[in-house]
């Protein structure tokens, strides 16, 4: 306990506006002493007075600004958008067009979210996951991903009460015509950090489950996928949905086999993951 005391005073001094000469070496290796969720508590301190600990940006990915293309007639036809998670890492960092979800847990630290690599937790060194997550086949220059946090346990019936358990990010999907049907994909896995999260036991997450949320606040399932023959590598899914409004929330969140237990699950979008598709011939 002393030795704990003597850390958090480190980051208390370190963040003080009077003595912020703190280096990024230093600031590396009193994060390394710590849990997951003290070393996030420690790492918000320091930065709150420097911003020398933020991380270097990845190039981004340009998304296409205009959304649109030209038909057959030549006419303008404006594209659906569904935003790709290529952007810079860390915790609390998102891609564009991609925010912390705000159905679920609000607490930062607690239950985490932001963006990792293939190696590390929210790319930061301090964190390596157990083993590597495998590259995704279909998308060799996938550099980051969204990676979001929990300890509800899934109950398949009803998830209300586990709010507070997990956390989850969301995108609003852009330039829908209602009535039309569209198909969206995306990948998910799970993984395990080598250093606990405030002592929790680590596991995989067992399961992602995706929702609407529209502009009324009515929540819809879109899909909910088991991930326990996926550790580790990717799982590509697809959802096709007739679109109710012009923009519509997507929600990801995740849960575990128990409470006891602490998982990690993310979730890769590639470019241009969204069309419009022709209804399916009825019999």
């Amino acid at each position: 306990m002393k030795q704990l005391d003597h850390y958090l005073k480190a980051c208390f001094v370190a963040s003080n506006r009077n003595k912020c000469l703190t280096t990024k070496t230093t600031k590396m290796n009193l994060v390394q002493k710590l849990p997951i969720g003290l070393g996030l508590a420690c790492l918000m301190m320091l930065n709150s007075c420097s911003k020398e600990d933020a991380q270097t940006p990845q190039p981004a990915k340009s998304e296409r600004t205009d959304a649109s293309m030209r038909d057959d007639g030549g006419y303008i036809k404006v594209l659906p958008i569904f935003h790709s998670t290529f952007g810079p890492l860390g915790s609390n960092v998102y891609p564009n067009g991609w925010q912390r979800g705000g159905s679920t847990s609000s607490d930062l630290i607690g239950y985490p979210t932001g963006s990792s690599n293939f190696t590390h937790l929210f790319g930061n060194p301090a964190w390596p996951w157990e083993s590597p997550i495998s590259p995704i086949q279909d998308v060799p220059n996938a550099s980051s991903f969204l990676t979001i946090s929990t300890k509800a346990k899934k109950t398949w019936t009803e998830d209300g009460t586990s709010t507070g358990k997990r956390s989850s990010v969301e995108t609003t999907i852009k330039n829908l015509t209602p009535g039309k049907l569209y198909e969206l994909t995306y990948y998910t896995t799970s993984s395990i950090c080598a250093v606990k999260q405030n002592n929790l036991t680590p596991t995989y997450a067992s399961a992602v489950v995706v929702d609407w949320i529209y502009s009324n606040g009515t929540k819809k399932n879109a899909m909910t996928m088991s991930l326990k023959n996926w550790k580790g590598t990717w799982k590509k899914q697809a959802i096709t949905f007739e679109a109710a409004e012009k923009e519509q929330v997507l929600n990801f969140t995740a849960f575990t086999d128990s409470e006891s237990t602490f998982g990690y699950a993310h979730i890769f979008v590639d470019h241009k993951s969204i069309k419009e598709v022709e209804p399916a011939e009825l019999p």
